[in-house]
């Protein structure tokens, strides 16, 4: 059990009920350049949860998660890939198990959204997504490394607080490989929220550091799209790129790692090592666990758990709710 967060009062009360618990937080600053990635969709216009509306429980459980960890989310319904039909897919995707063509519609759906609105950016969680509780602090230190990878000053004006040089932010995944050169890192020593590396579940490059370290990078090729942000820049190369021209039968996250990996179209993809953002296994049925590949309905998980992050969101609610000064911490 941890004892006490930096950004939580040693003497929490519950606050009254028109009120979030999270309002006994030191006051964290939303309003400066670099500040403005904790505000209350982390530094984007819009933030999007994507998922099935059958899925209450996950819709629960994430809006009590984000509500407690201080950001807002809005549900954007998901598409079953039954419901679609086979001619209108491009070229080669017919091959993909239906669950997968309608996590990709589910995906392209908000990205065109982007463009047909004309948003300058949105980050998209999927709903099983679990973080670290003191993600807003992170994603300040992600908008500080990608400003200095893409070469903006941390206090120089821009749109946004990443910086306005960017197509893909992808800060939720399952692994990613190194970029081709040493001056595309940007790097975080000693971070106590980075997990031992005995308990990160894809240890390549990071192996040669030291504990502690979480990297900032150009995007080598990251795997499962739990948290992404797209640009409205980005937004029309995707749509180009992964619906419009296709990608053949690969899913939608190995679609978009192609595409950041060989730079099809000049898209500029950042991410971090190791992720910001995992998936959360809850208790219960196996069978629970994916909507695309569904789960084994044989077996039984007596203990939710999330890979990667230290002080779960999804592991923590009650402590928040409650006030309480120990927290439930991983490792």
């Amino acid at each position: 059990m941890e004892r006490v967060l930096p950004f939580l009062s040693t003497k929490a009360k519950l606050s009254p009920n028109y009120r979030s618990i999270t309002s006994n937080r030191h006051k964290l600053d939303t309003t400066s350049e670099i500040g403005r990635a904790s505000n209350a969709t982390l530094g984007y216009e819009k933030l999007y949860v994507l998922g099935l509306k059958q899925r209450f429980d996950r819709r629960d459980a994430i809006t009590l998660a984000a509500s407690l960890t201080g950001f807002d989310v809005e549900f954007w319904e998901s598409i079953r890939g039954e419901d679609i039909v086979e001619k209108f897919l491009p070229p080669g995707m017919d091959t993909l198990l239906p669950g997968r063509i309608g996590s990709w519609r589910g995906h392209m759906d908000i990205i065109r959204s982007i463009v047909e609105n004309k948003i300058s950016s949105v980050f998209i969680l999927e709903d099983d997504a679990d973080w670290d509780i003191r993600l807003p602090f992170q994603m300040r230190d992600l908008a500080k490394g990608i400003r200095q990878l893409s070469g903006v000053s941390p206090t120089e004006k821009q749109h946004s607080p990443y910086g306005d040089d960017w197509d893909v932010i992808w800060p939720g995944h399952c692994g990613d490989e190194m970029p081709k050169h040493e001056d595309q890192l940007y790097i975080i020593e000693h971070d106590e929220t980075v997990a031992p590396k005995e308990h990160q579940t894809w240890l390549k490059g990071l192996a040669e550091y030291p504990e502690g370290t979480r990297l900032i990078q150009r995007a080598g090729a990251p795997i499962c799209s739990f948290g992404y942000g797209v640009s409205y820049r980005g937004a029309q190369k995707l749509l180009m790129a992964l619906a419009v021209k296709g990608m053949g039968a690969l899913a939608f996250d190995n679609a978009l790692a192609t595409l950041c990996r060989d730079g099809f179209l000049d898209v500029q993809c950042y991410s971090v090592q190791p992720e910001l953002i995992h998936h959360h296994r809850s208790a219960g049925s196996l069978s629970r666990d994916s909507d695309i590949l569904g789960g084994d309905t044989g077996k039984f998980r007596p203990k939710a758990e999330t890979d990667t992050i230290v002080l779960s969101a999804r592991l923590n609610m009650e402590p928040l709710l409650t006030g309480s000064e120990e927290f439930i911490k991983q490792w």
